[in-house]
């Protein structure tokens, strides 16, 4: 099992490593106009794009010399990548390492960042074996968000990690996993909420309210305060533009089922009640190991079905939730089925199944957002079930601790 683990990391790290090095050979003049001229149709219009690279990885390393320079960290800047920035002034200054190194070194090292956080908390919250089979399914998942130079792995593995530090008593850390989380995107706040089977809810929160007050004014360091604040109102500004979006979320399912156009915010207010539900109707399982877990993959999967902005990228957070359920649980008919559905329609048809009809809107939707929704409501089924139905269900293994 060791051997296996090892092989598992380095097939991982040596993912990083290539893409990593195809990216720079691609971007490297000689190779990409030699290659050009052998490849045909949209390959090579591929390659050629691939030549002056302007995507996340880009917008990230710009943001953070924007940060230094004073300017708009959320203004358009089409002469030096493709989109605007969306994160925090925080996550601009944390990324700063990575905007003055060699820019495939500093690829190569946030490919390896953002999959060695997600493997590293997979195994402590799994046995082994689980954890090891769990990551073996994420690999093309994570491979893709590579390829996109993605934050997603890095969040999926700052939730996890603030579960397993709170299974250990460890507040300080917890708090610092989620408001980590929350200087990339908003909804790993959620993640507060493991504290109230812990009944740790008051430590915790004051200790991500002293972690979040050190974030936010972190970047005082390299701007002036009156910078900093017009940074968090044009930050507010983006996020306050985007609030109307659907993408492929559980709110655009409805749309499309319904045709109705209800806010976004009732539907994701129902979604919060849904999820905490079990907390509150069962406190009699907050003792259980089962239960505890069960709670961490509804809470993955929800974060991204109620997202508004939830992008195809977003899926490899729900994707992880869905995978820790499978690979904790007896391996039943219903579960492979729904899980290996899953697992074609979400990692296989991006990356391995060709085919133009997979990438469009309404298809994407519904391979993305359905058989999350649906192992979503299997999770939530299983813990809305009372103690004595979840005490015939003993044989069910629990996670390490």
């Amino acid at each position: 099992m060791p051997r296996l683990r090892q092989l598992l990391l380095a097939i991982y790290l040596l993912t990083a490593a290539i893409d990593a090095t195809g990216k720079a050979l691609a971007a490297t003049p000689a190779f990409n106009n030699a290659m050009s001229r052998l490849l045909k149709g949209e390959a090579g219009a591929q390659l050629r794009s691939a030549g002056n690279p302007s995507g996340n990885f880009e917008i990230f390393r710009a943001s953070s010399r924007h940060l230094f320079a004073g300017r708009d960290l959320y203004a358009e800047y089409p002469a030096e990548h493709s989109d605007r920035f969306k994160y925090s002034p925080t996550f601009a200054l944390l990324f700063s390492p990575l905007a003055w190194l060699p820019w495939p070194l500093a690829l190569f090292l946030w490919s390896a960042l953002n999959a060695l956080v997600l493997f590293a908390a997979v195994e402590r919250v799994l046995p082994q074996r689980s954890a090891l089979l769990a990551m073996a399914c994420m690999h093309l998942e994570v491979l893709r968000s590579m390829q996109n130079a993605q934050s997603n792995a890095l969040v999926a593995g700052l939730i996890v990690l603030a579960y397993a530090a709170l299974e250990r008593r460890g507040a300080w850390r917890a708090a610092a996993a989620v408001v980590l989380g929350a200087c990339i995107k908003i909804f790993p706040l959620a993640a507060l909420t493991f504290a109230i089977p812990q009944r740790m809810v008051w430590r915790t929160g004051l200790r991500a309210a002293a972690w979040g007050t050190g974030l936010i004014v972190l970047p005082l360091l390299v701007t002036s305060p009156a910078t900093l604040l017009a940074q968090y109102h044009w930050w507010r500004g983006v996020e306050s533009s985007d609030a109307l979006q659907r993408w492929f979320s559980a709110m655009a399912l409805i749309q499309q089922w319904t045709g109705a156009n209800a806010p976004n915010w009732w539907i994701q207010l129902a979604g919060i009640v849904v999820l905490i539900a079990p907390l509150w109707l069962h406190r009699e399982r907050w003792g259980e190991p089962r239960f505890r877990l069960l709670y961490l993959c509804s809470t993955l999967l929800f974060t991204v079905l109620f997202n508004h902005q939830a992008e195809r990228a977003s899926y490899l957070i729900a994707f992880t939730g869905s995978t820790l359920w499978y690979a904790s649980s007896p391996k039943t008919r219903w579960r492979n089925v729904l899980y290996g559905v899953t697992f074609v329609t979400i990692p296989l048809m991006s990356t391995l199944i060709p085919g133009e009809i997979f990438k469009t809107r309404t298809v994407m939707l519904y391979r993305l957002a359905l058989p999350s929704l649906l192992i979503w409501l299997s999770v939530l089924w299983e813990l809305f079930r009372p103690a004595a139905a979840a005490e015939r269900a003993a044989e069910e293994p629990a996670p390490a601790h």
